[in-house]
């Protein structure tokens, strides 16, 4: 009973964290899903914290405890606790945006700590019960608790499709019920099955938009804010864990980013996709030639008239949608559509009738040996600046400009568009990315292939195989796109021979910001000095690699003092980047986490009843060495397996099935065994940081399938040792339950700083950078395994 017991709470806690993360994605935003699941994580160290109370307050607690009747209740406790948070959670009020304004936010954020902490803290419960309960057999608790939670990772995955965020939640949380038939006497187990079958039914027969359950986009995403005009109306969902995608049909629905005001005339009818509440995609009726009228007045357009009627165009989308209109009103040969959510491909397709493939960018250019007279890449990023400053987009590194300028025929251009930011940033590290892709393919002079306009919210860059051209405000039809540009009211940004006179004309700032710093930025690199411009702006608009691909991240920490005070002074301001958000959550989570460890220190510690500094350490050790190696891989995956959720559920199914394995394994080896694993880990960590990244871009070409086994199978050998330390700890460097479920405090702890610490190292470091720390973790638990050789007070 205790192994199913362990099994089934690992099983449906993992999968409630999977789903939480989706809820989150879609209520919130990305980086508040992961605030409130991280510190809801601390449930798991609290849980050791009050077994340790209870040890000394009653002796023989374990045995009792680990019975078939208290671990039925646990599970019950646990149901009841996490239907419970889910239903608060998707009714509470909260606006963490308001937070500096209404006090009563602050009641709302704690009331969503609290809530979520209790089905984490029972389920946590069950797992340190197992481990003090069967102290020689804790490789076979481990391989319960970690086969379990790799069910729990996968389930998600595979039954989002056919019930949604909010009803798969609850079939997770009943699912622990399922002891009910196996518990007492035989009418005691009628009585059971029948509960458990009459809460599945009700389950199922509870509509998926039920008020209780359907989970609701934030009011400040696109979404909710198109859902307020009138006659609009949601015709479909679809959810997956590559994101829930909205369909909403409206006679008021008016998209065209870039849209010159010169165009007068009416708009196609619209039909919009939102993915996760947000990031907008538009399908246009085009029933006649006249609809495609529009697409040539947007920026985006531009680089077609450098090209009339090209050969071949290839769309890439993550949003916008005006691509394809673009597309076919240049009178292109032959388009090809690229998107990477398999509801939406099958969407644009059956809406356009063109060859649409459902693959992320950077895996389609991979297998694909074709070229194309024109790029064009929509990718508008999130609709509030600031809140995907956490999240994984490898569509703008210098990698990735090298990929498409690979698949540009000899006068091919490339085009971009993104939201205008000021102060510029985001168009500073375009140009950047841009220019050197461009001198990483050879080219002389890049800067010659470069070009860039905006009008008063939207900025394109346009790359070329082949030189521009010089550009002449002056002299009639000198350069193409001056010419267009000044035809339709748009500034130009970045020509190369461009004047000062002729930005900043149309669309009027105070002063012609974005043409004086990319100016600068030009002067840099023909001077060789881009790292000091870099270093000395008060921006990250450095180009990124796909070592560190968030593009979203424009802050910088040793700024941000002047950044508050450019921006009045309002803390609400600050609250919109999600990196400032998750700085704070690891100051109160490292505040929660030695609140926690202190708190039984003088019951575990207690003068004649054993304990050790260095038995602690190495508990925290391995708990930060196993998550940031955990992180790393879900992170660096995100590239070959396309998306950053996908990634996130199979290396943690994939991780948690090996090193339940490697726990199992571990029933067999003795303490000597704990310094070679870890030295172990240690040589795998280093060759993993030498190769991995080589491997990977040599994998995108491959199939879906390939791609998927082959990385899982990479990820065997890590898994297995991942699995063993902890596991062997337990079982041979502690020598009491109290000591045990301290230890499992420890490590729960530890787990969530380094989550946390995961995505701070990524994105001001690099991905390689959270392996860097899984190393240091992993070196200091060796460190300790030492010491606690000739510690008596571990010693069994």
């Amino acid at each position: 009973m205790v192994y199913v017991a362990v099994f089934l709470a690992s099983f449906s806690s993992l999968a409630f964290e999977v789903l939480l993360a989706r809820i989150f994605a879609v209520s919130q935003w990305h980086h508040l899903a992961f605030m409130v699941i991280s510190l809801a994580l601390f449930g798991f160290a609290a849980s050791g914290v009050l077994l340790s109370f209870l040890d000394a307050w009653k002796k023989g607690w374990e045995a009792h405890l680990s019975g078939r009747r208290p671990l039925t209740l646990s599970l019950g406790l646990y149901s009841i606790s996490a239907l419970s948070a889910f239903i608060i959670l998707n009714r509470l009020p909260l606006d963490y945006f308001r937070l500096p304004l209404a006090p009563i936010q602050a009641l709302y954020l704690l009331t969503a700590y609290l809530v979520l902490s209790i089905p984490f803290l029972v389920a946590g419960g069950v797992i340190s019960l197992a481990y003090a309960a069967r102290v020689e057999r804790t490789g076979w608790v481990y391989f319960a608790t970690m086969s379990g939670s790799a069910v729990g990772a996968m389930v998600p995955g595979l039954f989002l499709p056919l019930f949604g965020e909010g009803k798969l939640l609850v079939f997770v949380c009943l699912a622990p019920l399922a002891v009910l038939p196996f518990y007492g006497k035989t009418r005691f187990r009628v009585l059971g099955a029948a509960v458990f079958a009459s809460l599945i039914a009700l389950a199922a027969a509870l509509p998926v938009d039920h008020p209780l359950i359907a989970v609701r986009p934030s009011p400040y995403k696109a979404l909710s804010q198109t859902l307020k005009f009138p006659d609009t109306r949601i015709t479909g969902t679809t959810s997956s864990l590559r994101g829930r995608i909205d369909r909403v049909e409206s006679p008021y629905i008016r998209y065209a980013p870039g849209l010159s005001l010169r165009y007068t005339r009416p708009m196609p009818r619209q039909t919009a996709l939102f993915t996760d509440g947000d990031n907008r995609l538009v399908l246009y009726d085009v029933d006649a030639p006249a609809d495609l009228d529009f697409a040539r007045f947007t920026l985006s357009y531009a680089a077609y008239r450098l090209l009339p009627e090209p050969d071949r165009v290839l769309a890439l989308l993550a949003g916008g949608g005006a691509a394809i209109p673009c597309a076919l009103a240049s009178g292109a040969a032959a388009v090809s559509v690229v998107h990477s959510h398999p509801a939406v491909a099958a969407m644009l397709k059956d809406h356009y009738g063109l060859p649409t493939t459902a693959a992320a960018h950077r895996e389609y250019l991979a297998s694909s040996r074709e070229r194309f007279s024109i790029i064009h890449l929509e990718n508008w990023g999130a609709s509030l600046t600031g809140s995907d400053a956490l999240q994984q987009d490898y569509d703008f590194t210098v990698d990735a400009f090298g990929a498409y300028l690979d698949h540009l025929t000899d006068d091919g251009v490339l085009i971009m568009s993104r939201r205008l930011l000021l102060p510029p940033s985001d168009a500073l590290r375009l140009w950047a990315s841009a220019f050197e892709g461009l001198r990483n393919q050879g080219v002389a002079e890049p800067r010659r292939h470069i070009a860039m306009l905006r009008n008063w919210d939207t900025i394109t860059l346009i790359v070329s195989a082949s030189p521009l051209g010089a550009a002449s405000g002056a002299a009639p039809n000198g350069n193409p796109l001056m010419d267009w540009a000044r035809e339709m009211n748009f500034d130009a940004v970045y020509l190369s021979d461009m004047t000062p006179e002729t930005a900043n004309r149309f669309n009027q700032f105070d002063k012609p910001f974005h043409y004086r710093e990319i100016q600068a930025l030009a002067a840099a690199y023909a001077a060789g000095t881009e790292a000091d411009f870099f270093d000395g702006y008060p921006l990250d608009a450095a180009p990124q690699s796909d070592r560190r691909p968030f593009p979203g991240r424009i802050l910088k920490r040793s700024e941000l003092e002047t950044l508050y005070k450019s921006m009045g002074s309002r803390m609400y301001a600050m609250l919109m980047s999600g990196e400032v958000v998750v700085g704070v959550v690891f100051v109160e989570a490292l505040a929660v986490a030695l609140l926690l460890l202190a708190a039984p220190v003088w019951v575990v510690f207690r003068k004649g009843e054993g304990g050790s500094v260095s038995g602690v350490f190495y508990f925290l050790s391995v708990g930060a060495g196993f998550m940031f190696g955990e992180m790393y891989f879900i992170k660096a995956y995100a590239l070959l397996w396309g998306h950053p959720l996908i990634s996130f559920a199979g290396v943690i199914g994939a991780l948690l099935i090996f090193s339940a394995l490697g726990g199992a394994l571990s029933q067999r080896m003795g303490r000597e065994a704990i310094p070679r694993i870890l030295l172990l880990l240690l040589g795998f960590f280093a060759l993993t940081v030498w190769g991995l990244n080589g491997l990977i871009h040599g994998m995108l070409g491959w199939s879906a399938g390939a791609r998927y086994v082959v990385g899982a199978a990479l990820l065997l050998p890590v898994g297995l040792l991942l699995g063993i330390p902890f596991s062997l700890g337990m079982r041979l460097l502690l020598a009491s339950p109290r000591q045990r479920t301290y230890a499992w405090a420890a490590n729960g702890c530890a787990s969530v700083l380094a989550a946390i610490l995961s995505e701070q190292a990524a994105v001001a470091f690099g991905i390689p950078a959270i392996l860097g720390c899984a190393m240091a973790g992993y070196a200091a638990a060796w460190a300790m395994a030492a010491l606690c050789r000739t510690d008596p007070a571990l010693s069994p």
